[in-house]
């Protein structure tokens, strides 16, 4: 008899977890933050496919994507960001609308990339590249505060206005914050080639530019 307790009780626990495997809807809001680059801005002033709708449309038909919210847009800069998350503006999306600080503190994958425009309309120097450090360091201590899964922030890369020497000491100091923040630094510099820019006037890089980020952050997540 016990021995038959024993077995009916195993086979409810095997049953209950049958049945959760095929029920569970562990759902997932995907939320990304920065400026043209992760907006996926091209040179024409229009916005194409970026890596974050690579990573939205993959969710999508593999996962349980309940939401995905975007706020990014060209030419925003690390401070305007800051500004932004600390009076909370809104946005809508389709029907609902949401502030910033409620979409990054739901987010279960927040991908952050900031820093390619504003860097890219000035002549980076020392002083350039201490004022973003500082503004960065502000922006992903806010960002901890409001979010503790998982945050990916976005390198960059050497293009027209970006020489390969100050790209590198840019991500150095995003790796570095990123990193002590417990954030996810994701390296896109290698990633990026010649062959995916859309023309050599421009930061903005093609379609194929972005697949290949999103190829990359697929191993982080």
């Amino acid at each position: 008899m016990k021995k038959k307790l024993i077995l009916i009780a195993l086979l409810g626990t095997i049953m209950s977890f049958i049945i959760y495997f095929y029920t569970a809807t562990d759902e997932i809001t995907i939320v990304s933050l920065g400026d043209g680059l992760a907006s996926g801005m091209t040179p024409y002033n229009i916005e194409g496919y970026s890596f974050n709708d690579y990573l939205k449309e993959s969710y999508k038909i593999k996962h349980n994507l309940a939401e995905y919210y975007e706020f990014a847009r060209s030419n925003l800069t690390t401070r305007e960001l800051i500004y932004e998350i600390k009076e909370n503006v809104s946005r809508n999306f389709k029907n609902e609308t949401i502030k910033i600080q409620q979409a990054i503190n739901k987010a279960d994958i927040l991908t952050v990339a900031i820093g390619l425009d504003e860097l890219s309309k000035v002549k980076v120097n020392s002083t350039i590249r201490k004022t973003y450090e500082q503004d960065l360091t502000e922006l992903l201590s806010m960002l901890k505060m409001l979010n503790q899964k998982k945050v990916i922030v976005l390198g960059i890369y050497p293009h027209n206005e970006l020489d390969i020497l100050n790209a590198s000491k840019i991500n150095a100091i995003i790796r570095d914050i990123a990193l002590s923040n417990d954030f996810t630094f994701l390296d896109i510099n290698n990633v990026i080639t010649k062959d995916n820019f859309l023309n050599n006037t421009s930061p903005y890089i093609n379609y194929e530019g972005h697949k290949r980020i999103y190829e990359l952050l697929k191993t982080v997540l």
